[in-house]
């Protein structure tokens, strides 16, 4: 895959694009100039820059020629050449003696200048020596424009026009090219920014069913992953506070369902006790137990929501001591057939084999998750057994106990009984109830560091089936 392109890139191309551009257009326009220059000079159109030479080179000679007759005052007429050009005689000190003053600026040297042509500004300077006897007894300074523009601005204004057009035409060529492709990349990036300004514009509007792409440039590239990323993350944030705003609404309906449940059950009780009280007989024990299951019940459910809170920290601990869980195990046993006697035709049974008598553990934690999966078997088995096994295994890993709990009920309905275990899940057959239990039990167990899992029998009935690590003496 080809990889694409960096901004800074682009920007190092930028720079090559405007320099070389530039600079072929340079060459193709000096060519033009001098074929311009050329081309015009030949037929006379413009004058050169050193169009007053051959008149200097005339005039020099004219002056080789007229030596006496100069010395004398009788000067040559320069203006019969053209009238641009000056003249001035100098003695050998550098004194005016004839022809236009102020040609020649302070004093000069004339043993460096003398047969000499110099350039100063906008002139040519040529320094004519005037001879007598074969001695130097003069000098004649003759002073003419020299350049292009000085010689043709008068004459030829468009001719010198067009000349400083292409002269300052590296300038003009840089300037465009700059302009030329700093626009195409600005056009590039703006077309991602605004594509990230859409982007934006719909995440504020709370739109989140898109994804940015088609963005070029390695940056940008990386933005629209961010971006993406973005978009993902708050639409699963929306779509999980939209889900927990959903249980919240279930969780308080629920809940209010399953404390009038109990309430109205124990205050028809109550009704019904004042109502048979007076009667021979009278049997109070039933009544007391209905209401007393009813008040467990209750108990159950706000322990629940309290205990909910707590397992869903990150830094949920264990109060971990050491216990006889036989005697635990017992007292469950006794407290479950207890709240099960009226059905009559119901079995609890613990098979219990464990290699020691104490374990460090949390009893509480330990017991509620008994609790959770006990009372869930005995709310839908109405007859047969409800059988709790528990023997413990050492390994490298250290001591792990386990419990299966299997009743003759009428099991899961649910192919998939891992969605037991979420929060507020509500079975099909006993809806309007609070899915805590599970859950809380499913928290922990694994703050234990194990599993629980499950699964209906083949005759018949649900198992649940959970193991949990014995803790070490350190955390005592």
């Amino acid at each position: 895959m080809k990889k694409d392109k960096t901004i800074k890139r682009d920007f190092y191309l930028l720079v090559v694009k405007v320099f070389l551009s530039t600079l072929i257009s340079t060459f193709i326009t000096y060519v033009c100039l001098f074929l311009f220059i050329f081309v015009l000079t030949n037929n006379n159109t413009i004058k050169p820059s050193n169009y007053y030479v051959k008149y200097i080179d005339s005039i020099e000679k004219k002056i080789k020629e007229n030596s006496s007759s100069i010395l004398r005052g009788q000067l040559i007429d320069l203006k019969s050449y053209h009238e641009n050009i000056q003249g001035e005689v100098l003695d050998i000190n550098g004194n005016h003696m004839y022809g236009d003053k102020g040609i020649v600026d302070g004093r000069i040297d004339f043993s460096k200048v003398i047969n000499h042509e110099i350039v100063k500004g906008k002139y040519v300077y040529r320094y004519i020596p005037v001879q007598h006897n074969n001695s130097i007894q003069a000098v004649y300074v003759i002073k003419a424009p020299f350049g292009f523009f000085i010689n043709n601005i008068k004459d030829n204004p468009g001719a010198v026009f067009i000349y400083i057009l292409l002269l300052i035409s590296p300038l003009l060529f840089f300037i465009i090219y700059l302009i030329l492709f700093t626009s195409k990349l600005y056009k590039s990036l703006f077309n991602n920014i605004k594509v990230l300004l859409q982007a934006a514009d719909k995440i504020s509007n709370g739109d989140f069913d898109f994804q940015v792409h088609g963005l070029r440039r390695d940056e940008f590239i990386k933005i629209q992953n961010s971006f993406n990323t973005m978009i993902n993350a708050l639409k699963e944030t929306i779509e999980n506070l939209s889900k927990i705003d959903d249980e919240r609404k279930m969780m308080v309906s629920s809940i209010a369902h399953d404390i009038r449940t109990p309430l109205t059950v124990i205050q028809g009780q109550m009704d019904l006790i004042a109502d048979l009280k007076n009667q021979d007989n009278f049997d109070i024990t039933p009544h007391l137990d209905i209401i007393r299951n009813n008040c467990y019940k209750m108990v159950m459910l706000t322990d629940n929501l309290s205990l909910l809170y707590k397992v869903e920290k990150a830094d949920f601990l264990l109060n971990i001591k050491k216990i006889d869980l036989n005697k635990m195990l017992m007292e469950k046993k006794q407290e479950i057939s207890a709240v099960a006697h009226n059905k009559r035709n119901l079995a609890i049974k613990f098979d219990i084999n464990l290699n020691k008598q104490f374990y460090l553990l949390d009893e509480s934690m330990l017991g509620r998750v008994l609790d959770n999966i006990l009372y869930n078997s005995l709310r839908f088995t109405m007859s047969g057994e409800i059988k709790l096994e528990v023997h413990d295994e050492v390994d490298e890993h250290g001591n792990k106990i386990y419990f299966k709990c299997m009743d003759t009920g009428i099991g899961f309905r649910q192919k998939d009984t891992s969605i037991l275990f979420e929060a507020f899940y509500q079975d099909k057959q006993y809806r309007n109830h609070i899915g805590l239990g599970l859950y809380i039990s499913k928290k922990i167990v694994n703050n234990y560091g194990g599993e629980i899992w499950a699964y209906n029998n083949e005759k018949g009935g649900a198992t649940v089936e959970f193991y949990i690590k014995e803790f070490s003496d350190s955390l005592l």
